[in-house]
């Protein structure tokens, strides 16, 4: 939108993708130069994504909190419970963001590999994730990320392109991949009892599909911090470090729901236990147009199996 080719083979693609939606807002300030903002959302998913501020080198500017609660609003209406942001932190508008209602649930580095220098590797030690390593990829994310990221971040996705790594029979690395026209980003999820580090990251070429002179990048979580040594030792470059985001759209509460006498077994009755009633989640949407307007409340409700 900002560095490539908008009438691109890419950009085309991805305009047509009836499964995801994007908000591209311009606010025009009284004085000063307008800024423009765009949000990503995935149909069916829980998060949306705040994918460019242009001009970011000017968090003073007073187009920036509007242009921030439109696309906090727009969210909010397609459905979704948070809105992700990654920044780093040396830069002005981390702080902007903060003071927007955006906290910091994570850190992250994101590292390049040059895969010309990478040794030769072990092709079959990943393979693609199929549905039934579902379970165990969602037991592994589960284990090594911490309560914190997984408020803001969904389980991994198996529907995307992804690819594990069995240790003895047992899933010990999982791996995520979004490919693009100049570059390949993959997100490693893997377990600190893994003796293969290095040989699993020399694998990461042969395990994709051909690059074809694309650059490798591999993005590394803070709770993920013990994989940056072996990193080094691969030659691999490293940027500077990231604050990840989230400004949470939605708020569960739970409420208890009356359980009738008829509803318990037979056999309960006479020692009339006190059952556990089920829970109703009330998820509130806030959202504003401006940080002058009031507050807009619409209350959702699902009840839990």
């Amino acid at each position: 939108m900002t560095l490539g080719n908008p009438v691109g083979l890419t950009a085309l693609l991805s305009s047509l993708d009836p499964a995801r939606g994007s908000s591209t807002a311009v606010v025009t300030p009284a004085e000063g130069p307008p800024m423009i903002g765009q949000m990503l959302y995935r149909l069916g998913g829980r998060s949306a994504h705040l994918s460019f501020l242009v001009p970011g080198n000017q968090p003073d500017s007073p187009a920036l909190l509007p242009l921030l609660d439109y696309l906090t609003q727009q969210a909010g209406e397609w459905g979704a419970f948070n809105l992700h942001a990654e920044v780093e932190e040396r830069n002005p508008l981390f702080e902007k963001l903060r003071r927007a209602g955006f906290v910091v649930y994570s850190w992250q580095h994101i590292w390049q590999l040059n895969p010309e220098t990478l040794p030769d590797g072990q092709p079959a030690l990943w393979r693609p994730a199929g549905a039934a390593d579902e379970p165990a990829v969602r037991s592994l994310y589960q284990c090594l990320a911490p309560p914190l990221v997984q408020s803001a971040e969904t389980l991994p996705n198996m529907r995307q392109s992804g690819w594990v790594y069995r240790q003895d029979g047992e899933l010990l690395g999982y791996m995520e991949a979004v490919f693009g026209p100049r570059g390949v980003v993959l997100q490693p999820l893997i377990h600190p009892s893994t003796d293969r580090v290095e040989a699993l990251m020399r694998a990461l070429p042969l395990a994709l599909p051909p690059l074809l002179g694309r650059s490798l990048y591999l993005v590394v979580r803070s709770y993920q911090s013990w994989l940056d040594p072996h990193l080094e030792n691969l030659s691999a470059r490293v940027g500077p470090r990231q604050a990840l985001l989230v400004r949470h759209l939605a708020h569960m509460q739970r409420a208890g729901v009356p359980v009738t006498q008829s509803s318990l077994l037979p056999g309960m009755e006479s020692a009339r236990p006190k059952p556990t009633a089920p829970i109703v989640h009330p998820i509130v949407v806030q959202s504003r147009r401006s940080s002058s307007e009031k507050m807009e409340t619409v209350d959702l409700w699902h009840r839990d199996a």
